[in-house]
């Protein structure tokens, strides 16, 4: 990794955002937020007529397991805090990827073309 000098002030901000985010201890969760309409079934409920019961899942990888996880309306706020939190760092992550990523291709390329041509 170069010394932190060396990186543009996008790529410094990324990181240093990054690092307060997780510095702070917030929860968060690799998942995403699922709404689903659903009929219970039975006969006298309005679900029948077309007025679906709506219910809130949290989409997630418990282990190697993809789960759906019921979310009650007063846990709502923060299963989307959860998932907030988790996509900001994701996102974060990325940036910092990808500037890395085009770094190592530039100075691979760079070498390339230092390289004197055999013959």
């Amino acid at each position: 990794m170069p010394p932190r000098p060396a990186l543009s002030a996008r790529d410094r901000a990324a990181r240093s955002r990054l690092l307060k985010l997780l510095a702070s201890a917030q929860p968060l969760a690799r998942a995403g937020l699922v709404t689903m309409a659903r009929v219970c079934g039975k006969a006298g409920c309005r679900c029948a007529a077309g007025d679906k019961h709506v219910s809130l899942y949290l989409a997630a990888r418990l282990g190697r397991q993809r789960q759906m996880i019921y979310i009650p309306a007063d846990l709502e706020d923060q299963a989307r805090a959860l998932v907030e939190t988790g996509r900001r760092v994701e996102e974060l992550l990325e940036q910092i990827s990808q500037s890395s990523l085009e770094r190592l291709v530039a100075r691979k390329e760079r070498r390339r073309l230092e390289r004197k041509p055999r013959r």
